[in-house]
């Protein structure tokens, strides 16, 4: 299977609404060392213009293997599975990467693309190749009651990640 080269804006709205069906998109990442990759969902991103650039934030919890990875390694990749992936969706958003290596538990194929060093997953019908440009935490004194209520109940605040789309992909 190949990808080739996409509108990022075109390949937002697959992944918007894809978010919205599917509940979830994957988020993949390298270990920086071995050059492993790893994915979990992700159920929340934005894509948009910030600071002139296209963007993806993209938000990961500091207890997530994920947010370790990011930290050490500049790039991800949000890739958007088809529909029919949704235990695929379910299994890599309620298993560590720490434990379990999900690429070969899903049988996911990496497929590397234009030299971006992190891979895409064969068969998803979108992907956006991102570099971290700035990152921030997630602050308890900055929302209202009922955010922290519903979503910050143990204090597990997310980081963000602000991604310029550097490439987006789409099956073909």
């Amino acid at each position: 299977m190949s990808f080739r080269k996409s509108d990022w804006l075109e390949a937002g709205k697959i992944a918007l609404e894809t978010l919205e069906n599917l509940g979830g998109v994957f988020l993949i990442s390298n270990d920086k060392e071995s050059l492993r990759p790893n994915v979990m969902t992700i159920g929340w991103l934005e894509l948009g213009i910030v600071w002139r650039r296209p963007i993806i934030t993209v938000l990961v919890r500091p207890s997530r293997h994920t947010f370790s990875l990011l930290e050490e390694n500049p790039f991800f990749v949000v890739g958007v599975p088809p529909s029919s992936w949704k235990k695929e969706i379910d299994f890599c958003g309620s298993t560590s990467g720490r434990e379990v290596d999900k690429f070969s538990q899903c049988g996911f194929n990496p497929v590397n693309i234009n030299d971006f060093p992190v891979p895409v997953i064969e068969g998803c019908e979108v992907a956006f190749g991102c570099e971290i440009i700035q990152k921030t935490r997630v602050e308890a004194g900055n929302f209202i009651a009922s955010i922290l209520d519903e979503f910050y109940p143990q204090d597990d605040y997310h980081s963000i990640y602000f991604g310029e789309i550097k490439e987006s992909w789409s099956r073909g």
